[in-house]
């Protein structure tokens, strides 16, 4: 017998069976029985989406010439990532099931409709509800508003609605979109500082408050303005235009950041204080919207930088290199010296002596005037320059572009030093009024004789040319000759065919000679670097086209860079210059040709 109990279980049971086999199962006839869902559209067809939820709140965007912008329930500009990925998933969305029976819609959450999203076009719109979920809750019920029936949808896409106007509101603080490129004012200011930053004619930035106006760091406001871009909240707080300001510090804001094209302000913040355990943030008012966010605040710590950090420090501004533009090199300093450069692109130094540069040295120091900066303003408005030996420079470097008047592409003055141990020298520009401060090794870094920038390569002749080979170390002294017949020997011994090849590996070195770096001048160097008490020499004797002549290498100690300091006879008879001679030619030296003193001492 079955009791009542039971037959409640079994009337359970085959109706939820019932209801499944309607609802949930797939039948193979489905595909030809279930209609059309609502009509194919592509993304950008649509102009503006509206989404109601119970039939009360509403989120509305409309899509503008430059961007998404929410319209309900608050005018704001929205993230495109939000409308575009629901637009994309509703192109892509497929029924699961059909229901024809849809007379009673309440049942399946539709009236009113938790859902009713109507995408509008130019020539009309398409709506989709959606309703309850699924007693599995792995659906959603849908229905298209013309059509009769109630399908079912995968409840993974609700995933891209937005739930409040929050879930599609763009959280960056400036939404300047094209307007980004017509920024020419940039005013800051935090307590009582105030900076204004504007582009002159030339689209070049330079700070014009405070005065006097000065030359602004063209890479770091650039840097600035993508964080700006990038800046973003963290959290709406509020968007009541009546809401307290005292409680948010923006009554009195701590800081303000204004962008602006010409006159017209582009856009506004105001920063006020930090949020109840939030240090790492502050409150933040966009006056365009009026709304107040949080925000993370490191950038606004660069905001409040000083405003020397928002200055162009290099004393030499950027200039063309090349034979076209850059003639000249005027150097005022303990040997004013003049190098030119030749329209094939060929330095000279043309000043005191004429003697060919070196190119490479030219370049490098070029490049050191390039990236020379100032380690921080001494004074910006200077009466008397005596104060800082400026009236009479103890050295200046004039750069000339070539034709027309030869006009000064840039020029620095350096006056005396200062700081601790002088570790500091004033230094100026020729167009700028501010004493600035440099450190003493970067001024020691510019070369101040004229023989620091002559040619390295020191001399040049073949191995065949030399005839003959002295060989001095202390005492010790060996000469090596080469006969008409091209075989090197002793006065009175023979050298073995493999020591005439070494020695001519060696010649080949020698005749190549390049300076590794210019040293001291001077006749009175020689004792500093120890080249006079080695006593540790090579001559050789070349003749060439008919004409002898002689040339000596003397050595000195060792370098820190391991090459050796070195004296030699001067093809171009300039005073003495001691140089550093390349360590490859020197072990090339000392491995075969000292060694023949020893041969030598034993022959005898």
């Amino acid at each position: 017998m079955i009791k009542k109990e039971t037959w409640w279980l079994i009337c359970i049971a085959v109706t939820s069976v019932t209801y499944l086999y309607i609802f949930e199962f797939d039948r193979t006839d489905q595909p030809e029985s279930m209609p059309g869902f609502f009509q194919p559209f592509t993304a950008d067809e649509i102009v503006a989406i509206q989404i109601t939820y119970n039939g009360t709140n509403t989120v509305r965007t409309v899509r503008t010439s430059e961007r998404w912008m929410l319209e309900t329930p608050i005018n704001y500009p929205a993230i495109a990532e939000g409308p575009n990925a629901m637009l994309q998933e509703l192109t892509k969305l497929k029924p699961l099931s059909y229901h024809r029976q849809s007379k009673t819609l309440s049942k399946f959450g539709f009236a009113p409709p938790r859902v009713n999203i109507s995408l509008e076009k130019n020539d009309g719109k398409i709506e989709l509800q959606l309703g309850d979920f699924t007693p599995l809750e792995d659906k959603v019920y849908a229905r298209i508003p013309d059509k009769t029936g109630v399908f079912t949808i995968n409840r993974q896409f609700l995933g891209v609605l937005p739930f409040t106007a929050n879930h599609w509101r763009d959280p960056k603080l400036f939404h300047l979109e094209t307007n980004r490129i017509d920024i020419d004012r940039i005013s800051i200011r935090s307590g009582p500082r105030q900076m204004l930053l504007q582009k002159n004619t030339n689209s070049i930035w330079q700070i014009t408050q405070p005065e006097p106006t000065k030359r602004a760091n063209q890479t770091r406001i650039k840097q600035t303005l993508v964080k700006l871009w990038n800046w973003s909240a963290t959290a709406f707080e509020s968007d009541d235009v009546k809401i307290d300001l005292q409680r948010y510090g923006l009554h009195s804001p701590e800081a303000e950041l204004i962008l602006g094209q010409g006159t017209n302000r582009l856009a506004v913040i105001q920063f006020g204080n930090s949020p109840t355990n939030q240090p790492g943030h502050v409150y933040a008012r966009r006056l365009n919207h009026t709304n107040i966010v949080v925000i993370p605040n490191p950038w606004l710590k660069d905001l409040r930088a000083r405003v020397w950090e928002y200055c162009d420090h290099r004393m030499v501004d950027s200039f063309d290199p090349s034979p076209d533009s850059l003639w000249r090199i005027e150097v005022g300093s303990v040997e004013p010296f003049i190098l030119e450069q030749t329209t094939n692109g060929v330095w000279n130094i043309n000043q005191p002596s004429t003697l060919p540069a070196d190119n490479e040295l030219v370049f490098n120091f070029l490049e050191k005037l390039r990236s020379l900066e100032a380690i921080a303003p001494e004074r910006e408005v200077v009466g008397d320059y005596s104060t800082y030996g400026l009236d009479q420079p103890s050295g200046q470097y004039t750069l000339r572009q070539r034709g027309g008047t030869n006009a000064i592409t840039s020029r620095i003055s350096f006056g005396s030093p200062t700081g601790e141990n002088g570790n500091k020298t004033f230094i100026k520009r020729h167009d700028e009024g501010t004493v600035y401060l440099i450190s003493q090794a970067d001024r020691r870094s510019l070369p101040v004789y004229s023989y620091q920038l002559r040619n390295r390569k020191y001399w040049n002749f073949s191995e065949k040319e030399v005839v003959k080979i002295i060989i001095n170390q202390g005492e010790e002294i060996a000469e090596i000759i080469r006969n008409t017949d091209g075989v090197w020997s002793y006065t009175d011994n023979p050298i073995s065919t493999e020591k005439s090849k070494d020695i001519s590996t060696a010649l080949n070195a020698l005749g190549r000679l390049q300076v590794t770096n210019w040293t001291a001048r001077g006749a009175d160097k020689l004792a500093t670097y120890d080249i006079l008490k080695r006593k540790k020499s090579i001559t050789l004797e070349i003749k060439r086209e008919g004409k002898t002549f002689v040339r000596k290498v003397q050595f000195g100690k060792q370098t820190q860079s391991l090459n050796f300091y070195a004296y030699a006879t001067d093809p171009l008879e300039q005073e003495p210059v001691v140089f550093e001679f390349p360590l490859n030619t020197y072990n090339a030296c000392e491995i075969i040709l000292f060694p023949l003193l020893k041969v030598e001492k034993s022959s005898e």
